[in-house]
């Protein structure tokens, strides 16, 4: 076949394919096949349905139905008759899909079952439905001596913007404007007439149109349609239909690569943590030779994904470099892009053999691109110019003038940078940039893929907000229920702080909220922006869209119905009169419910509605409907709301409550004078306040800046205080290995679980107490991130108020200077404790209700030790 100048030449080529595979459909129970010939039927029935109404001139034609031989069979029915296709996204609301019909002047949708009723009930058009996926038409003409042939000129498809950071805008692209980029990728060889592409993506986008449908029906080889977009609905397309290309999305190969990480980790915790660079090695090595070593190295997994499949497509956004080079380290060749609906949609992509990681390639033959206005780092707006580049939006004149400069050149709206080779590098949008209060300009996106890490943050959406940024967080709950859902909101601060340590200080979150439905994303996967801000109000008010009684599912209903169920959901709402109190609520940021306040519900819970609720069960609640699931649960097991009690706490404690071994005692004595000696001569630790310790019982309470405060507080102890010391020991740090668990056992460390087993910990300290002994408890919880002192847990005052002891409030300095959080090599600097005079925290006179109380008996404390920082 030559050069097609337009839609309609590349159909005529078809005829030379003959029974040639073209499309292949699939969906759930099915498979759909139709060869070059019988697609070119199919479109000419579809053309003469068009021709035969008579609508004169060149008819906008809509199609809004899901990925299928029926919406292949449409559109180049629609250019076989001289129309111009409407492409519609099947998920529009009704007020979008109005405006678009009626800017567009749509005569005619085709559409498939559940769309046609939509659109007969807005009117306007004529709507022709085609049930299934291959569509059925019963029209007997497959010629049309009367079809206008089209120009290259001619608007060919009117697509819309994805809409990202407003309304959508009509884009007319000719068929000059599409073959430029189907002939520059055909030029560039990407697939031959052997391969067969999987393409996952809705058609209506520009994307998968052009580089998907045109680009492989163009050359003759074979289109896949998945019946979806899961893993195991892209499996079955690649190795049942043996698949070669994968058109895809960022998120979609992220996600594809978290998976494979995932199912790797479970085989192997050592592999685990060499795949990255492991990977990197074979990636730099397939670059460098063109062998694909990685496909030997990881035989079995190509095998269960497809061994057929050679190349990774990505369009849509930019692919993060370390997801890039991980699956090209797999064995994939892993081709990048970008371009926009206004340029039909390609500008720049990276060629078989010329790929830059990280670049967005160099541009399309017949594109020119260049930097307006760049800064210091050659970053600017990207501004396009050439034969894909579209002439100016649909009846928008405004809108127009101001997409182009005064010299013809496009305005992207897109920042970047070009390097001296001409590979294009995406810094962000150009609209998407937040301007903070000291005038810095932050791009969110590379922020976003750094906070995401995490596995506990399934995504995030970062915003400026009163000149600081902010983020709008949806969790990944399972992965908080393995870390322990007791203190939500404190984890999330922790992880989020710990991904800052690397960033500078304006590049930290000031604040955030967390929202229980996803972030609304094209479905291209792109964040629709403009949304963010109206949604991160509603969840820092804890207000939601969804949830009402009126809007809940069949399930949920079903749920209410079940014996318990509805009980404890009515008593809820009783006891939180004054929120909304839902199935979806989170008891922890909906409700305000920390890890002393789980115990006390739980007490409330047995007491007025006879269900008791384990440790266990607490961490693993993330919504009101947890707890619901576990009353009809408790119902069905006993015929009442009661379940098996409270654990009870790690039996460990109890017996390392109990006198040591001689082994023991002498692995004490020596880390005891070793300590003492290292934090004397190496640090010259500082004690203040040592005669101001009471005789024990007593409650010692430090602020905590570093690993090393255990340490110094325990030498700033005279030798009789320290024996009669136990220390509240994370169970996830300090218990995690045989070595760790015998040096807590000589350290008189116990193990508590704060996240999974709050009132056990409680119930420990007020125990050891009691026994007339010395308590060290950190009441911040976590180390504080910048060496200020943090709000205290009111887990204390709970210890207190069982057993009533003295308090000594104490400070600790110098210990972040020498291990700061992150760092793994101390520094030789000063350390000081300072403890300040005891305190009677339970005998004075508080008001209110027993949160308050515990409110002012928490704060007191604080604000004594808060006092003995002023002495630094």
């Amino acid at each position: 076949m030559g050069h097609p100048r337009t839609l309609q030449e590349l159909r005529d080529g078809w005829r030379g394919h003959g029974k040639h595979p073209a499309i292949v459909a699939m969906s759930e129970d099915s498979v759909e096949r139709l060869g070059y010939d019988e697609l070119f039927d199919l479109s000419a029935s579809l053309a003469a349905e068009i021709s035969n109404r008579k609508f004169g001139g060149r008819p906008v034609i809509g199609i809004m139905m899901p990925n299928g031989i029926a919406w292949v069979g449409t559109f180049f029915g629609a250019v076989a008759a001289g129309g111009v296709v409407l492409p519609i996204d099947t998920q529009l609301g009704e007020d979008d899909l109005k405006r678009m019909i009626e800017l567009a002047k749509c005569r005619l949708v085709f559409a498939g079952p559940q769309q046609a009723g939509k659109l007969r009930t807005l009117g306007g058009c004529e709507v022709v439905e085609i049930g299934g996926r291959s569509g059925t038409l019963h029209s007997n003409e497959l010629t049309g001596p009367e079809w206008p042939r089209s120009g290259p000129d001619d608007v060919a498809v009117l697509a819309f913007t994805s809409g990202t950071t407003g309304q959508p805008k009509a884009v007319p692209l000719s068929h000059a404007n599409l073959m430029s980029n189907f002939s520059a990728l055909r030029h560039a060889a990407i697939i031959g007439t052997e391969d067969r592409a999987v393409v996952p993506l809705p058609l209506h986008h520009t994307y998968p149109m052009t580089v998907g449908m045109l680009t492989v029906l163009g050359t003759g080889a074979c289109l896949i349609l998945p019946a979806g977009v899961t893993g195991k609905d892209l499996v079955a397309a690649i190795r049942d239909e043996a698949g070669t290309v994968l058109l895809g999305v960022p998120r979609l190969y992220t996600v594809m690569m978290s998976g494979i990480e995932a199912e790797i980790g479970a085989r192997s915790r050592v592999l685990a943590r060499m795949l990255p660079r492991l990977l990197a090695v074979t990636a730099l090595f397939g670059r460098s030779t063109g062998l694909p070593v990685g496909r030997y190295m990881f035989a079995s997994l190509h095998k269960r994904i497809g061994g057929s499949l050679r190349l990774m497509v990505s369009g849509g956004a930019a692919l993060g470099v370390t997801t890039e080079t991980l699956l090209a380290g797999l064995g994939w060749q892993v081709l990048t892009g970008y371009g926009l609906t206004e340029t039909s949609p390609i500008l720049a992509f990276n060629r078989p053999g010329h790929v830059r990681v990280g670049s967005s390639g160099q541009a399309l033959p017949g594109v020119s691109l260049r930097i307006a206005q760049p800064d210091s780092a050659g970053i600017g707006e990207i501004e396009a110019k050439g034969a894909s580049v579209f002439g100016g939006y649909h009846d928008d004149v405004t809108a127009t003038e101001r997409a182009f400069t005064a010299d013809g050149w496009f305005r992207t709206g897109d920042l970047g940078r070009l390097d001296a080779q001409g590979y294009l590098f995406i810094e962000s949008r150009a609209t998407e940039t937040i301007v903070l209060a000291n005038g810095k300009k932050i791009s969110p996106e590379p922020l976003e893929k750094i906070y995401a890490l995490d596995s506990i943050i399934r995504e995030i959406a970062i915003m400026g907000r009163e000149g600081r940024l902010v983020g709008l967080i949806v969790l990944n709950d399972d992965e908080v229920r393995r870390a322990g859902a007791l203190r939500v909101e404190g984890l999330i601060r922790d992880v989020l702080n710990g991904r800052s340590r690397a960033l500078a200080p304006h590049l930290h979150l000031s604040g955030f909220a967390v929202s229980h439905e996803p972030l609304p994303r094209t479905q291209l996967g792109k964040l629709r922006r403009h949304l963010l801000a109206e949604l991160y109000e509603q969840a820092s008010r804890h207000e939601r869209t969804t949830g009402a009684e009126g809007a809940m599912s069949e399930q949920d209903r079903q749920l209410l119905d079940a014996p318990g169920a509805g009980v404890l959901l009515d008593w809820l709402r009783r006891r939180f009169p004054d929120q909304t109190v839902d199935l979806d609520s989170s008891p922890q940021l909906d409700l305000g419910i920390d890890s002393l306040g789980w115990t006390d519900l739980t007490l409330a819970m047995a007491r007025e509605v006879g269900m008791t609720v384990s440790d266990r069960q607490i961490a693993e609640i993330m919504t009101v409907r947890d707890l619901v699931r576990m009353a009809h649960s408790d119902v069905t097991a006993g015929g009442a709301l009661r379940a098996n009690g409270s654990s009870g706490g790690d039996d460990r404690a109890a017996r390392w409550q109990q006198p040591m071994g001689p082994g023991f005692r002498i692995v004490r004595a020596v880390g005891e004078v070793t300590v003492r000696v290292g934090m004397g001569s190496l640090f010259r630790l500082r004690v203040v306040g040592r005669e101001l310790l009471p005789e024990p019982p007593f409650l010692i309470c430090p602020n905590h800046i570093s690993v090393l405060d255990p340490f110094a507080v325990g030498a700033a102890l005279p030798h009789d205080r320290l024996a009669a010391t136990y220390w509240m020991g994370w169970t996830g740090l300090l218990f995690s290995s045989r070595l760790r668990r015998g040096f807590s056992r000589a350290a008189q460390v116990l193990p508590i679980d704060p996240d999974r087993a709050p009132g056990a910990a409680i119930e420990l300290g007020a125990k050891v107490l009691a026994e007339g002994r010395i308590v060290i408890w950190f009441p911040e919880g976590r180390l504080s991130p910048d060496q200020s002192l943090q709000p205290f847990q009111r887990g204390i005052a709970a210890v207190l108020e069982r057993t009533p002891v003295p308090v000594v409030p104490a400070y600790i300095s110098g210990t972040a200077d020498v291990l700061a959080p992150g760092r793994w090599v101390p520094r030789l600097r000063p350390i000081t404790v300072r403890f300040g005079k005891a305190i009677d925290a339970t005998g004075r006179t508080f008001s209110g209700d027993v949160s308050n109380r515990r409110r002012e008996m928490t704060e007191a404390i604080r604000g004594a030790v808060a006092a003995l920082s002023a002495g630094e």
